[in-house]
């Protein structure tokens, strides 16, 4: 009877051995990818897997040519000037590595960054600003809970410093998110963080042993992200978008191929939108929202916190940041009652927690309200958009980096400022 229980039991004995080997011994097992492969990777910003993860980016910027791209929606809106297209047509020295999707915010690109922190330090990025996301209520749980993993938030309670203010702050903001209520070690850990109480030394072996457990288990099922990436990637589109460019980037010509690509992608409606967009999304009900967002502003809302917290990981990481604010199709957004001013009041506020901090590299398009196909749709890059943006990109990246930061939480981490209307 024993020696048939044994037999029954074995496989399953060894199979945990097996599992546990993987994980707590310290060798790797998992996916090791080209540079084709990760380059696939870097024009899939929808796949989350590899957003929320660890293994694939950390491989990625381990390589120096690629240079991250964050932002949100813009991501996935390519024509022939999306920066994947363009500086493939036009090889710069690098590659842009898109992260960002719908949902994405400054918090999610927070804990993207941090948890790759040391293969990005001393490194050149982009950041692409969306006024939109400064919206009342900031963050929200669905985007939090799809873009946040726990492995990112043991990353960074592993090295938090429990008498920051930056600690402090973040600790109390991640514990108004429900969905981490159910997590005991993550959740008792950021109550002590946010009491300004170092983590006993139980919880401080729980988060460390959690964070090797998630860093194991991602490289082990990383390949999963591979066939989603070839699934859901830009990759193909990006090459069909890149061969309408010519050969040479002569400013004059490019300049005439993106009005001509705007006109003609957006010529069924009076707005300049994208004619997919317009018939899918906006032509059966525009009518009724006409002046519908005239009470908008971009002045009070807590992502003024968390942008903050960005503005503190990337002078300590000695990142040297390019940040671009996007432009909106001014036709639209006037139409639906969000001025040129209010957009104007909001760059004004975010280049000044950006300047007077030292983060002096700004390519802000603001400017282009009302500037004829700047816009792909409503609030998105379009061709003029991104050529912009493309070259603000290849000025900054032919510079020496510049980094004089001087971090001034005392104004800028508080309540105060995220609510000042009147800055």
């Amino acid at each position: 009877m024993k020696i048939k229980i044994f037999k029954a039991g074995a496989p399953l004995i060894l199979a945990l051995i097996l599992v546990a080997s993987l994980i707590f011994l310290p060798f790797n097992i998992g996916g090791k990818y080209t540079k084709r492969e990760l380059t696939d990777f870097a024009q899939s910003p929808l796949n989350t897997p590899s957003f929320t993860g660890y293994s694939i980016k950390k491989q990625a910027f381990s390589d120096p040519s690629f240079l991250p791209l964050l932002g949100s929606s813009e991501m996935e809106h390519v024509d022939s000037f999306h920066p994947s297209a363009y500086f493939s047509k036009y090889p710069a020295g690098f590659t842009p590595y898109l992260v960002g999707q719908p949902g994405t915010t400054t918090l999610t690109q927070f804990f993207y960054v941090n948890s790759v922190a040391h293969e990005l330090k001393n490194r050149k990025m982009v950041f692409i600003i969306s006024p939109q996301w400064f919206s009342k209520l900031g963050i929200v749980e669905p985007e939090f809970r799809n873009f946040v993993s726990k492995g990112e938030i043991y990353s960074w309670m592993k090295t938090a410093n429990p008498k920051s203010s930056t600690t402090t702050q973040l600790a109390k903001h991640l514990l108004q998110f429900k969905s981490l209520e159910a997590e005991e070690t993550i959740h008792s850990a950021l109550e002590r963080l946010a009491a300004k109480k170092s983590l006993t030394s139980w919880q401080r072996l729980s988060v460390s042993t959690s964070l090797h457990f998630w860093k194991k288990e991602d490289i082990l099922f990383s390949k999963l992200s591979q066939g989603v990436a070839g699934k859901i990637g830009l990759s193909q589109k990006i090459k069909a978008y890149e061969k309408h460019l010519p050969k040479k980037a002569e400013r004059q010509a490019l300049d005439q191929l993106a009005y001509d690509q705007g006109k003609e992608n957006s010529n069924n409606n009076p707005f300049q939108i994208n004619n997919n967009v317009w018939n899918k999304r906006i032509k059966s009900k525009y009518k009724s929202i006409e002046n519908k967002k005239a009470n908008v502003s971009y002045l009070s809302s807590p992502e003024y916190l968390d942008f903050q917290q960005l503005l503190n990981l990337f002078a300590k990481n000695h990142n040297d940041v390019l940040f671009l604010i996007q432009p909106v199709n001014g036709t639209w957004s006037s139409y639906t009652g969000v001025s040129e001013e209010t957009l104007q009041a909001f760059s004004s506020k975010i280049k000044t927690q950006l300047q007077n901090q030292g983060f002096n590299q700004i390519a802000d398009f603001t400017d282009m309200y009302n500037t004829e196909y700047a816009s792909g749709d409503t609030i998105h890059f379009g061709p003029r958009g991104w050529l912009a943006a493309d070259r603000a990109i290849e000025q900054f990246m032919k510079q020496a980096a510049k980094q004089h930061y001087k971090i001034n939480n005392k104004k800028f981490l508080t309540y105060n400022w995220a609510a000042n209307t009147a800055f």
